[in-house]
């Protein structure tokens, strides 16, 4: 099993005791090393090697924000961020929750041994990040993860009938903020040979051969990383998630994934609404479109541009929803014809897509 070796990083230093006897009653964490700022926080990462950070986000919020930027850039880590925000407020924690970060709000009355409330939120959100660090092996978690490609996915039954886009459906989906998690429940809804599957997911580089990984583990179908000029077939699911652009173009009679352009669209490499209009321009009515979870608006205009080319569009409903900025843009755009619970969303685009 894996353990959480955790660096505490608090400005006020009745918090940080607090908080590393907080840790000390959970078997396992180890605590490596205490920062009172990020200028500390880099020597420690250097020296200690922690595998996680429990960050003050409150105190310096733009050297928190390039702190947290160019490590996720550099050298991506589990980051639970303590703040009197309950949303992420800037790019750098964006980038966190994108990577299956944390946030948790500090008590507004400080943070005290006594607090019970607040231990058994931080116990609670500890192992949580715990469980996705399972899925990491630990002597890769101090490197870059190599991009997962089609070959390296174990093959899985497919359909016999190949995929023509002129008469069968194609799906495609993003999702951003949540959505590690909320694709695992809709991908392992979908049988064997069933319509190919795009998903455009907001998530670092270092952490998308992982999150591919998972999704083929509860998947019927193969997930692989969306590769330059790969053919989409039946049975196959392809994920953008990294920094190139991903979309999908017509050579011949087949469709092909087209990766590559590290400019942002929408604010997003890869962008989601890079990817809806792509399918709306190639697939047009023989497509089914899903925008879930995430904050922002990215892929609310794309699925508007496929709705109207008459392809069945639905967007994941508030309740189910992380954060429901991107598919309650698509909402008040009127872009989704459906608003669906995570519960029963592979079930519908399923049914939506035979």
């Amino acid at each position: 099993m894996n353990r959480l070796n955790v660096l505490v990083i608090e400005p006020e230093a009745s918090a940080r005791l607090a908080l590393v006897e907080m840790l000390k009653r959970s078997t396992e964490v180890v605590v490596v090393g205490v920062a009172s700022d990020v200028m500390q926080a880099r020597m420690q990462i250097k020296l200690r090697k922690p595998n996680m950070l429990i960050l003050a986000t409150d105190q310096q919020p733009d050297a928190v924000d390039r702190f947290l930027m160019q490590m996720m850039q550099d050298k991506p880590l589990f980051v639970l961020m303590l703040s009197g925000q309950i949303l992420p407020k800037n790019s750098g924690e964006r980038e966190v929750m994108r990577a299956g970060g944390g946030l948790l709000a500090k008590p507004k009355q400080g943070i005290t041994v006594q607090d019970e409330s607040f231990c058994r939120a931080l116990v609670r959100q500890l192992k949580n990040i715990l469980i996705k660090m399972e899925a990491i092996p630990v002597a890769k978690q101090e490197k870059e993860i190599a991009p997962c490609s089609m070959k390296s996915v174990v093959s899985k039954e497919s359909s016999k009938e190949r995929y023509n886009p002129l008469l069968h459906t194609l799906v495609a989906i993003g999702a951003s903020t949540g959505g590690t998690e909320a694709l695992r429940h809709v991908v392992s809804a979908f049988p064997a040979g069933f319509s190919p599957v795009l998903i455009v997911q907001h998530l670092p580089k270092a952490f998308a051969a992982t999150f591919i990984n998972k999704l083929n583990k509860v998947s019927k179908m193969n997930v692989v990383a969306a590769e330059e000029g790969a053919e989409i077939q039946r049975g196959h699911i392809y994920v953008g998630a990294g920094d190139e652009q991903f979309r999908i173009e017509k050579s011949g009679s087949s469709l092909v994934c087209r990766v590559g352009g590290k400019d942002k669209v929408s604010g997003h490499c890869p962008s989601v609404n890079e990817l809806f209009d792509s399918v709306a321009k190639y697939v047009g009515s023989k497509a089914v479109g899903a925008l879930m979870t995430g904050m922002g608006e990215d892929g609310a205009s794309g699925l508007k541009k496929m709705r109207d080319a008459r392809a069945k569009t639905v967007a994941q409903d508030k309740a189910s929803s992380v954060v429901w900025g991107m598919p309650g843009a698509a909402i008040k755009l009127g872009a989704a014809e459906l608003e669906v619970p995570l519960v029963e969303l592979g079930k519908k685009i399923t049914q939506l897509a035979k």
